[in-house]
């Protein structure tokens, strides 16, 4: 019978624990021991005890401590541009082994409305190109986590925000200007098509919640200038404000884009105003390495409508 030789390299792997591997490549990505704990479901001790393993099969300390935060040694930047390439094909192999069927969850975060999003075009694009893939979309108007560490945690790959994103590993793209307009029911007492400010502050005004710094801050400065306007209800719910305005004589802002969709489904119209009110612009960020992927481009350009 014929045999093969065992690599000696192969043999001295045996004895490692190569998940020590992968948690030093973590620890280093995200210079966070409470983190790595977090994404691989164990306790921060036990990601410190691998950590103490691998300082002693290495003979370097790997992380220096700085206040809150861990700094990587020149060795451990060495072996993690070693590691990360060697990783990423293993990888590869070990996904090649999976079901072909099996569909792959393409996460996307947001704290917009859905009406901002072409995402009916991009399910109708999966199906249509027979791209493996399914989405899960998740609208945190409150509590939403920061974008960057979204993305390179690897919990979404797409993430909306209202501010530009600016890091080496991703790619940020302005996708439109959103434009804030006034609606209220049809039947609404208040009957005129347009609205000055002191008109205003004689309504019930319904407000949309929301987590995002810039459109907060834009909301604020909006409300600044309304003064004395009365905030009857406040909701981080789209579907609750839609209903509020469709059966109740408050009046909201909303997108124009959630108008155009929804005027008819809630019998709403637009009132015009007589002041300004500021835009928002849209930003879509992913990482970069993404890019290398056909599947996910052609999913990606059916949301930015190229």
């Amino acid at each position: 019978m014929k045999t093969t030789t065992v690599s000696d390299k192969v043999l001295k792997l045996s004895s490692f624990n190569l998940n020590l591997l992968t948690t030093f490549c973590l620890i280093y990505s995200t210079r966070s021991i409470t983190e790595v704990s977090e994404i691989l479901d164990v306790t921060p001790p036990s990601i410190s005890h691998s950590l103490r393993k691998l300082r002693l099969h290495f003979e370097d300390p790997l992380f220096i401590r700085h206040g809150n935060t861990i700094s990587p040694t020149v060795f451990a930047d060495d072996l993690y541009i070693q590691l990360k390439h060697t990783l990423e094909i293993m990888s590869d192999s070990v996904d090649r082994s999976k079901q072909t069927n099996n569909r792959e969850t393409l996460v996307i975060y947001s704290p917009f409305s859905v009406a901002v999003h072409n995402l009916s075009s991009a399910t109708l694009k999966i199906k249509s190109a027979n791209l493996n893939y399914k989405i899960k979309y998740i609208e945190t108007n409150l509590g939403i986590p920061d974008a960057v560490e979204l993305l390179n945690l690897r919990k979404a790959d797409i993430v909306f925000s209202a501010a530009p994103v600016t890091s080496a590993t991703l790619k940020c793209v302005l996708v439109r200007e959103l434009r804030p307009i006034l609606v209220c029911r049809k039947d609404n007492p208040f009957q005129k098509t347009s609205v000055s400010i002191e008109e205003l502050q004689s309504l019930d005004l319904v407000s949309h919640l929301t987590a995002d710094q810039v459109i907060y801050q834009k909301k604020q400065s909006l409300m600044a200038m309304l003064n004395k306007t009365h905030v009857s209800f406040e909701t981080n719910s789209l579907m609750m404000l839609m209903t509020l305005l469709s059966e109740t004589d408050c009046v909201g802002f909303i997108t124009e884009e959630g108008f155009e969709r929804f005027q008819q489904v809630f019998g709403l119209r637009k009132l015009d105003l007589q002041f300004p009110v500021q835009q928002v612009n849209v930003y879509l960020t992913y990482r970069k390495e993404m890019e290398q992927k056909s599947s996910f481009m052609l999913f990606l350009n059916s949301i930015l409508g190229n």
